[in-house]
């Protein structure tokens, strides 16, 4: 097939931002740009995290979840309806980005940590598959464990309003492992 003159390219289409053409290059560059060149907010948990209200700014009361025995254990809430992880920036989405973990029941075992997202109920957002995990070596060198480095994450952005639940795993039941939160937000 001859080459055609004149016929703009997907990837010299114009971008403005994430609101630009979607899959050109701009767009995923504009997209890791601001993904890496953003403003990042820690959170911990409230004194009793609901699915309304869940984060607060601290350093003292990580959230806590419990693990089941070699499967996942209790969904708890980690973000609120009525939460804004963004910090009123404007911004309308967000994604999770980094874990820190501050303790670990179990110091020797592998451990999972499923974050959950969605707008009804913790099964229903499984059932759908609206989640993202990261696992972690208990006893790893730092940076892969409880006092370490934070732990990077890879999940989809979700909306501003959206509920977010974690679920641990561990060989053992009732293990517990007590985290805090990173995200980045960004415009609609």
């Amino acid at each position: 097939m001859p080459i055609r003159h004149g016929v703009p390219k997907l990837d010299d289409a114009p971008t403005n931002g994430l609101n630009g053409v979607v899959d050109s290059a701009a767009y995923r560059i504009h997209a890791v740009e601001k993904h890496h060149h953003n403003r990042a907010r820690f959170w911990g948990a409230v004194a009793s995290p609901t699915e309304t209200n869940a984060i607060e700014a601290n350093v003292d009361r990580p959230f806590v979840a419990p693990s089941g025995a070699n499967t996942w254990g209790t969904a708890i809430p980690i973000l609120g309806t009525a939460d804004d992880p963004t910090s009123g920036d404007g911004d309308t989405l967000f994604d999770i980005h980094r874990f820190l973990v501050a303790s670990l029941d179990d110091q020797v075992d592998a451990w999972r940590l499923r974050i959950i997202c969605g707008t009804g109920t913790s099964g229903d957002a499984i059932s759908a598959e609206q989640w993202s995990e990261v696992m972690l070596q208990a006893n790893a060198s730092p940076g892969n464990r409880a006092g370490g480095t934070p732990i990077d994450s890879i999940m989809p952005r979700v909306a501003v309003g959206w509920k977010l639940w974690a679920q641990a795993w561990n060989d053992t039941n009732e293990e517990e492992m007590a985290f805090f939160w990173g995200c980045h937000g960004y415009p609609a």
